[in-house]
């Protein structure tokens, strides 16, 4: 993997993690399936040139291919359900860092799990490190319903277990098609998906009465932190594998932070801080084993 491809990863990391307090700004304007409709669409519609530019197949190859990209969809459709609706009532940073700290972890261990992968002592101390950093993060010691809720707590725990899944799924294309024809259909059956539940909505069509910030933040979360970063994260696990591509995803809690620090003034939280850590350093322990001669995930 070289230098430059890397640089672009951590980009769209960074990207990732600006993408928190951008969506909160918008997450309250319009109901959730409308703001994912609109999403999707300018999306599939910013990935067409990247096909026709790079000059890559638009054709799906077999039907385990249709059936791959379908469920992606569905996926992915529930994963920015979730985002918004937790993004509604929840602090971006704190969400961002929640998310993207026990996504690596949950990657790791569905594949232990699915793949019956053999597992060392240090990744056995890192799930270890990582389970008791979730419930820092979670701050377990408040946890009731209305909190979870509340807090949108629930929400970004339920991106974290989606988005795993949604991982092993585009690796599993990694042979068969581009990570960028994989995005196209992804975002062509999400669209879809969405527009049955909005289209009655009588927001539907007065998004278009809204000013420049919310067009600007569609713009944002569809060009450069969609077609960009997830296209980007896309390629690198079908590369380096889903669960060492989810390792890079811990660039995202410090951008998270950082950008809804600066962009909506969050105050800061030292459970997340110290949750946050602690599962760094998680998943520092899971992926070490690539210096050692263990066999590789």
């Amino acid at each position: 993997m070289n230098l430059k491809f890397l640089l672009l990863l951590v980009l769209a990391m960074v990207s990732w993690g600006i993408s928190w307090p951008i969506g909160k700004m918008i997450a309250g304007t319009v109901p959730v399936s409308v703001l994912v409709f609109w999403r999707f669409l300018a999306t599939f519609l910013s990935v067409i040139p990247l096909l026709l530019v790079m000059k890559i197949p638009f054709l799906l190859k077999t039907g385990k291919d249709y059936w791959n990209v379908l469920v992606g969809g569905i996926i992915y459709t529930f994963y920015n359900q979730f985002f918004f609706m937790g993004l509604k009532n929840g602090l971006p940073g704190a969400g961002g860092v929640l998310v993207t700290t026990l996504n690596p972890i949950v990657t790791f261990f569905i594949v232990v799990l699915v793949q019956k992968k053999r597992i060392s002592k240090r990744q056995v101390i890192g799930l270890f490190f990582g389970f008791i950093g979730g419930l820092v993060i979670l701050q377990v010691w408040k946890i009731s319903i209305d909190y979870l809720l509340l807090s949108g707590n629930l929400f970004f725990l339920l991106c974290s277990f989606v988005w795993a899944i949604l991982s092993l799924n585009s690796q599993s294309t990694g042979k068969s098609m581009s990570p960028v024809t994989y995005s196209f259909y992804v975002y062509a059956v999400g669209s879809i998906i969405e527009l049955l539940f909005c289209f009655n909505d009588p927001s539907f069509w007065k998004v278009w009465d809204e000013g420049f910030s919310f067009w600007a933040s569609i713009f944002y979360l569809t060009v450069i932190s969609t077609t960009f970063g997830t296209t980007v994260y896309f390629y690198a696990a079908t590369r380096l594998g889903s669960e060492i591509a989810s390792s890079f995803i811990f660039i995202v809690p410090l951008s998270a932070y950082l950008s809804s620090y600066l962009i909506l003034n969050e105050v800061v939280q030292i459970p997340v801080i110290i949750g946050g850590s602690l599962a760094i350093l998680a998943v520092y322990l899971i992926n070490s084993k690539q210096k050692t001669k263990e066999p590789n995930l």
